[in-house]
């Protein structure tokens, strides 16, 4: 009789101690997941952090590169306002009259690799080029500067730097003025309007090309 009475208590008793122990386990396994889940994000963001760092600092020297040539550009234009600058005069048989017009806005198509940068002004309607430049034309070289490639041993155009990109710029606004195109839609494709794409563009719009 007396050890009938003293059954429940201890079965339940020892589910008692089995459940805490269970729990114990599961809030333990929890903690040490959550622990490695915070080691393994601050070990990313260590090393995360001064990758941000650099390109931060490459941004900012690559925008005071540019602003200097901005500002290097309108000083220039200022001491030549006086004088009289002749325009190379061209047919433009190859122009079709809206775009002259203003009508029709033509495409400037750029593409930025490591080593240059290229920009084709399109008419998207004749399917048809109407003005191309390049940093690889050798009769920029005197512009754009030029290094000896190791893989060759050839000497190529600089096609990296920010003021090669300004300087494409200018000389594809210049092709298109000649042609009496004044405005153009800027196609960057991908690329973000930083670096180089965005000193070919302000290149293009310092000659007086409206982007």
């Amino acid at each position: 009789m007396r050890i009938s009475v003293l059954v429940p208590p201890i079965f339940i008793y020892f589910i008692c101690v089995i459940k805490c122990f269970t729990t114990n386990k599961r809030a333990s396994l929890h903690k040490s997941f959550l622990i490695s889940s915070l080691k393994a994000k601050n070990k990313n963001t260590e090393v995360a952090t001064p990758t941000r760092v650099k390109q931060k600092e490459r941004r900012r020297v690559k925008n005071e590169v540019l602003q200097q040539l901005i500002d290097e550009h309108a000083a220039n234009k200022n001491a030549e306002s006086g004088e009289d600058i002749q325009r190379e005069v061209r047919s433009n048989l190859d122009v079709d009259k809206e775009i002259l017009e203003g009508k029709r806005i033509p495409r400037m198509r750029i593409k930025n690799t490591n080593n240059h940068i290229y920009a084709s002004i399109i008419d998207d309607y004749k399917k048809h080029i109407l003005c191309f430049t390049c940093s690889r034309d050798p009769n920029l070289s005197n512009i754009l500067g030029t290094y000896v490639k190791k893989e060759t041993n050839r000497i190529v155009n600089d096609g990296k730097s920010i003021k090669s990109a300004w300087e494409i710029g200018k000389v594809i606004g210049k092709k298109a003025l000649s042609k009496g195109i004044f405005r153009v839609r800027f196609d960057r494709g991908r690329h973000k309007y930083e670096g180089k794409v965005e000193a070919l563009a302000e290149g293009a719009r310092a000659v007086g090309l409206i982007l």
